[in-house]
């Protein structure tokens, strides 16, 4: 009796979860892990020359990331091939990812 119960409850709770997963994909829209691929970005070898040469002359540069958000201020130090910390202010840093930028412009 137990495990027929056990099993019951069990099929109701997939049945739940299956159900509240269709209705959020069929209702939101969150596309989370998605990148658009309408977007116009620097291509990625040209964004790491930037991005390396920004780090080494310590240029003063605009990075607009995918979603157009802009920060001016200069990279400090790169954290690996890829991620870099780019310093707004005194207070403010941010780690930037080359593929999370559209375009790195100089000042």
């Amino acid at each position: 009796m137990q495990v027929k119960q056990s099993h019951i409850n069990n099929t109701l709770a997939k049945a739940i979860i299956s159900n509240t997963a269709t209705f959020i994909d069929r209702n939101f829209d969150f596309k989370l892990g998605e990148v658009a691929t309408h977007l116009k970005q620097m291509p990625l070898k040209q964004l790491d020359i930037f991005a390396r040469q920004s780090l080494q002359k310590q240029y003063s540069i605009i990075v607009t990331m995918v979603n157009d958000e802009q920060f001016h201020g200069k990279l400090i130090k790169r954290i690996n091939q890829n991620k870099y910390i780019l310093k707004v202010n005194n207070s403010f840093f941010k780690i930037v990812e080359l593929s999370q930028i559209k375009s790195i412009n100089l000042i």
